[in-house]
């Protein structure tokens, strides 16, 4: 289901099409950026089966691992190229060349209805003020500027902005603080009608975290950076506090000549045996690039790929600066106790995208980043319990970042 310009079949139904119901928030549509004619295609496709979450398996013939030779291996002491490494990250920071952007978005139905980059992590300190701190660790280290950029959800850019406010950007220069919004859809039942929820309204959600691709552009924050002289966006989700700047993959990453680096580490089993969820960078069709986990079928051997996506990445902005087309995936999710199904798009699936002529838009690199530890880059916190489990851990490792907070709550 590649985004597209085409409506698809008309609709033919015989009732009433979701965009026609009269419950429906119009003015929450337009100000979230709501994607009619994908919309309009996703009813079509789901109603006449063209669309389910099976269609966006990949044959496992078409795959094959990654070698050994694609990935640069940043888990061990240092090597002969790391100090080079190091000088280019440095310079790159010190230019005010590097922003970072934290993945706010999403429904904030994970922590009780609370936002979670808002909760509080320790010492007074929240998910976000931490990621904030890191970067005024760097600005203060290498001396430049990093911009500090927020994608939010309808659901999340009210709390994030008021946190902002009542922290003084964190210490932050003002203008180095950025926010924008991702987009927003429709809730389906799996019969392609309007999902009502139990409160008798249209039921609204963010479409994934691929939507950043789009929503950068659109909110004018990619072409402020630009402006400023920002070549290199650093990525991560506001709940991975391992993920902070480092000039040794910073400089891997500019050294590299990548438009897309991804940081990938060790896969392990999980308590109840099964593999982390994620992407996993593979050949598809001869083609290097991070699959997403549920893509692979049930027939891959999935214990034949030693790494995994961490979902952090560095973009060349330049690179960013076009239209990202990539697949839009249908998921199923219990809402209320009843099945819901929503349409969204996966950051690393940018690594196979390709324009119109069939020039891959991404050249990916991939580099292997230690799991946890003292210089871990994978502390993810999905639910409550993680916290719990994961706060002791990560306040050994942010040690030099809880050393340069800079505001006051």
């Amino acid at each position: 289901a590649r985004r597209s310009p085409t409506p698809g079949v008309s609709w033919h139904l015989a009732r009433v099409h979701p965009l026609d119901d009269e419950r429906i928030d119009r003015e929450l549509l337009r100000c979230f950026r709501f994607d009619e004619p994908r919309f309009r295609l996703t009813v079509d496709q789901i109603a006449s089966g063209t669309l389910t979450e099976a269609s966006s398996t990949i044959a496992a013939e078409r795959i094959s691992p990654a070698r050994p030779g694609d990935t640069t291996d940043l888990t061990g002491a240092a090597d002969s190229d790391n100090g080079a490494r190091i000088r280019a990250g440095q310079d790159a920071l010190a230019r005010g060349k590097v922003a970072v952007m934290v993945v706010n978005g999403g429904m904030a139905t994970r922590f009780g209805g609370v936002v979670k980059g808002v909760v509080d992590v320790f010492s007074g300190e929240t998910f976000i003020s931490l990621k904030a701190a890191d970067v005024r660790r760097a600005w203060k280290a290498f001396g430049g500027r990093i911009p500090f950029l927020l994608m939010n959800s309808f659901a999340t850019g009210e709390a994030t902005r008021g946190h902002i406010e009542s922290r003084r950007h964190f210490g932050l220069p003002v203008d180095d603080v950025l926010t924008f919004d991702q987009s927003i859809s429709l809730r389906l039942n799996p019969d392609a009608s309007l999902f009502i929820g139990d409160d008798g309204r249209p039921s609204y959600y963010a479409p994934g975290h691929g939507d950043f691709f789009d929503s950068i552009r659109a909110s004018g924050v990619l072409h402020k950076l630009r402006t400023r002289g920002v070549e290199t966006l650093w990525f991560s989700n506001v709940d991975n506090l391992g993920a902070t700047i480092d000039p040794s993959l910073l400089g891997a990453h500019v050294l590299s000549g990548a438009d897309m680096s991804a940081e990938i580490t060790e896969k392990r089993r999980t308590a109840s045996g099964a593999w982390d969820k994620g992407g996993a960078p593979v050949y598809v069709d001869g083609r290097l690039r991070i699959l997403e986990g549920f893509r692979f079928p049930p027939s891959f051997q999935q214990d034949r790929l030693p790494d995994f996506s961490t979902n952090n990445f560095l973009f060349q902005t330049a690179a960013l600066d076009r239209d990202v087309p990539l697949d839009h995936h249908l998921v199923s999710k219990k809402v209320g106790g009843r099945t819901a199904l929503q349409v969204e798009s996966i950051t690393c699936e940018a690594s196979g995208t390709c324009d119109a002529a069939g020039t891959p838009l991404f050249k990916l690199g991939l580099m292997r980043v230690p799991r946890d530890g003292a210089r871990g880059r994978f502390f993810p916190v999905k639910e409550p319990e993680d916290l719990e489990t994961l706060r002791d851990p990560l306040r050994e490792r942010l040690t030099d970042v809880l050393a340069a907070r800079g505001h006051t709550s």
